[in-house]
C-alpha cells in the first residue's frame, strides 16, 4: 500500500473507536471534573488528527502511533488529575496503528517515535515553568453529597471569595465523593494568604479533608 491510499476499513474502525473513546473520556471529565474541564477538552482534541489524513492510509497510521503515544504518556503522567480516562483511547490509536499490515508505520518509525514523542512530552510536561501553569487550588472532600442542598454550606462558601478565592465550585466525583474546588491567585494581597483560606475551606460545614493541588499533583 501506498501512503497515499485511503485506509482500509479495519484500521478505519479502530481509529473512529479512539476517537470516539477520547470524546467520551473528555465528556466524562466534564462531569467529574468541571474545574479542569479546559484540559480535558485540550487533551482530547489531537485524537481526532488521524481523521484529517483518513486518505493517507500510513500517514493515519504515524499519526495514530505518535499521538496514541502522547495520549497516553499524558494520561499516566497526569492520572492524578482524572488523565488516566485517556488510557482507553491512547490504546484504540496505538491498535489502529498496526491494524492494517499494509499501511503499518514501518520498523524504524515505530521504534523512534515513540521514544522520541515520550522524551519531548515528558519535557514540556514535568519541565518546570511557573510562569504558564495554571494556578494552584485547594480540593475539599465533603462529608456528604447532601451537602450539595445545604444552604449554610452554599452561603459560608460564597464568603470565600472574601479570603482570595478566585472560583469555586462543587462537583461529584466519579468515586461518588463530593469535591468543592477552590481556586486562588498566585499572589495574595495585602491581609490574605494561603493559609488562611485552606482554614476557611476547613470550616465549613461537612469538610473533612482540604488538599492544596497544582495542575500536576495534589499533596495527599
Amino acid at each position: 500500500m501506498g501512503i497515499h491510499q485511503e485506509m482500509s476499513a479495519r484500521q478505519r474502525s479502530w481509529v473512529v473507536a479512539g476517537v470516539v473513546m477520547a470524546g467520551g473520556a473528555a465528556a466524562l471529565g466534564l462531569v467529574i471534573a468541571p474545574f479542569l474541564a479546559w484540559l480535558f477538552v485540550l487533551s482530547a482534541l489531537p485524537a481526532a488528527v488521524p481523521l484529517v489524513l483518513r486518505e493517507q492510509a500510513k500517514a493515519c497510521a504515524r499519526a495514530c502511533l505518535v499521538i496514541g503515544t502522547g495520549l497516553l504518556t499524558w494520561a499516566l503522567i497526569g492520572a492524578v488529575i482524572g488523565m488516566f480516562l485517556f488510557i482507553p483511547a491512547a490504546l484504540l490509536l496505538l491498535v489502529a496503528a498496526f491494524a492494517d499490515a499494509g499501511s503499518r508505520p514501518g520498523g524504524w518509525f515505530a521504534v523512534t517515535a515513540p521514544l522520541a514523542t515520550v522524551a519531548v512530552f515528558a519535557l514540556i510536561v514535568l519541565a518546570p515553568d511557573p510562569e504558564n501553569e495554571p494556578p494552584p487550588y485547594f480540593k475539599a472532600t465533603l462529608d456528604s453529597t447532601q451537602r450539595f442542598h445545604d444552604r449554610e454550606f452554599n452561603e459560608r462558601k460564597e464568603h470565600l471569595r472574601d479570603f482570595g478565592a478566585t472560583s469555586i465550585e462543587v462537583s461529584e466525583e466519579y468515586t461518588g465523593r463530593l469535591e468543592l474546588h477552590v481556586g486562588m491567585p498566585r499572589d495574595f494581597s495585602e491581609g490574605r494568604s494561603r493559609d488562611r483560606l485552606k482554614e476557611e475551606i476547613a470550616r465549613l460545614p461537612g469538610v473533612v479533608e482540604v488538599d492544596f493541588c497544582t495542575y500536576r499533583t495534589c499533596d495527599y
